[in-house]
């Protein structure tokens, strides 16, 4: 068994393709169900709810994904300090040093993370778009939508999207950052993680409730345990130009991930497919520009 633990933004030398099965949201009925799958313990001595710390362990085929996540600044507070003034700015440098430091680095992914048509054209395409080809390309044998909600946001497109963008963020970019990523996103949609004590209202919601968002976490260490691992296959570097070919191989490999993990048939990308063409297109426009903030 190996061990991968996360915790802030010290990481795991090893670099292997993950042993362990992505995670689906509408595969737990309740926060309770997901107990069953991931251990979580919490350390939390304020009565914020939002201040405190989660720790994680998710142990499957033969590996254990140990991911600790605390209190700290969200996507929110990014992009409150780049619309705001001078004095957000500044307080934003004093709270989160390292998101100054890689502002480039950052908004060069929000700008892969987000359909920006006025920038790329009408036909522009994010993670998400990729994450919804993907649940399109799984073939109907065998079961693979066990229930109807698989089908729908919270269920193969979330995991897909989760997986997919830390594993693209890892390879073009590094661990680090997508970890840092992840933590102020997931920070953001429900700071209450952090600490567990959630309200009523958000454990019996069916939109943005506590198990889809633990789910992401251990999602996310995944795909940047499949970045890493498809960093070192295809010898990525900050050079590396994203033709096609490398992005329908990279996705492809995702793929075989995915159909390993849920034991399903996914139909392969196709190097002329115009997603592919217009995500690696996208890729490079942005790899090559010094910054968009």
């Amino acid at each position: 068994m190996f061990i991968l633990i996360v915790s802030g933004c010290s990481h795991s030398d090893d670099v292997n393709l993950p042993s362990c099965k992505a995670l689906l949201a509408t595969n737990f009925k309740s926060l309770q169900d997901f107990h069953s799958a991931v251990d979580l313990s919490y350390s939390n001595d304020s009565k914020d709810s939002c201040i405190g710390t989660v720790n994680m362990s998710y142990k499957n085929q033969g590996q254990t994904i140990l991911s600790v996540l605390s209190e700290g600044i969200t996507q929110g507070d990014i992009t409150d300090a780049h619309k705001g003034s001078l004095m957000d700015k500044i307080f934003l440098a004093f709270q989160s040093p390292y998101a100054v430091f890689n502002r480039n680095e950052l908004s060069k992914i929000f700008m892969l993370a987000r359909r920006r048509p006025t920038i790329f054209g009408d036909d522009d395409v994010a993670f998400y778009d990729l994450a919804l080809a993907s649940m399109q390309n799984i073939r109907k044998e065998n079961h693979a939508f066990r229930h109807f909600r698989d089908s729908l946001e919270k269920g193969y497109i979330n995991t897909f999207n989760h997986i997919t963008a830390q594993a693209l963020i890892t390879a073009i970019y590094n661990e680090d950052i997508a970890h840092f990523v992840a933590s102020v996103h997931e920070r953001h949609h429900m700071p209450e993680l952090v600490s567990g004590k959630f309200s009523e209202a958000q454990l019996k919601d069916t939109v943005n409730f506590p198990t889809d968002n633990y789910v992401d976490i251990i999602n996310n260490e995944i795909g940047q345990e499949l970045g890493k691992y498809l960093k070192l296959k295809y010898a990525i570097n900050k050079r590396t130009q994203w033709t096609p070919n490398l992005t329908s191989a990279f996705l492809n490999d995702i793929q075989d991930y995915y159909a390993q993990s849920f034991d399903i048939e996914i139909e392969p990308y196709k190097t002329d497919d115009s997603l592919i063409y217009r995500f690696s297109q996208k890729i490079e426009i942005i790899r090559k520009s010094k910054s968009y903030l």
